[in-house]
């Protein structure tokens, strides 16, 4: 686990709270079966490619409200927060009103927006690779492999993108780093703090943990 949780994505599994890491397992439902065609595929690549390039330009700027500002927008731009929140709740997502889905993913937005730029920016030495694609049941999947250039003796990790069309564009809906599901494992935080907190202190949580990095600023 200490390998994953340097790498873009690998401490969001802990986003909120230490808990065992989930079995790698495919993200499943949330749409129906869409047909990817080579060319798709190469287009959802080159797609995920381009965005990943221009995140680690902006992070290579000074640290400037408006390079935060450069960085929320390009977020948006490829990662799906409203999908990625309703997977993650699974069954409860249904469960709640327009108003609390709406705060849900407002506040996951923000945790894996604040996760999402520190891992980048401690790992901007990294050289990625990009390993090819495979489709999966919603879409495709875009695959790569990151090594540190410092520490050339370290292992590299793998990290895959889960991707489903968007109108021309697409949008990723799962990551998984070294085989393991961002989704699968807030999905078995979420259940958790929810079966003993209840709803409130799940968005309790969130909501402690945005106020403590915000004291941090």
């Amino acid at each position: 686990m200490a390998r994953i949780s340097i790498v873009v994505f690998g401490t969001l599994v802990a986003l909120l709270w230490l808990c065992a890491p989930a079995a790698a397992e495919e993200t499943a439902g949330g749409s129906p079966n869409v047909a990817v065609s080579e060319a798709d595929a190469a287009k959802a690549e080159r797609f995920i490619r381009t965005k990943h390039d221009k995140v680690r330009q902006v992070l290579r700027k000074p640290d400037t409200p408006k390079r935060g500002e450069e960085l929320t927008e390009l977020l948006g731009e490829f990662l799906d927060y409203e999908r990625l929140a309703r997977l993650s709740l699974d069954k409860q997502w249904d469960k709640q009103t327009p108003r609390e889905r709406e705060r849900f993913v407002s506040l996951l937005r923000q945790l894996v927006e604040r996760q999402y730029q520190r891992n980048m920016e401690s790992t901007l030495d990294y050289k990625v690779t990009w390993v090819g694609t495979e489709p999966i049941e919603t879409g495709v999947k875009v695959k790569s492999s990151a090594r540190s250039v410092s520490k050339k003796r370290q292992p590299p990790v793998t990290i895959d993108y889960s991707m489903s069309p968007a109108g021309e564009e697409w949008k990723v809906f799962d990551i998984f780093t070294d085989d393991v599901s961002l989704v699968k494992n807030y999905k078995r935080q979420f259940r958790r703090v929810i079966a003993d907190e209840g709803w409130q202190g799940l968005i309790g949580r969130m909501e402690k943990k945005l106020k403590a990095e915000d004291e941090l600023l």
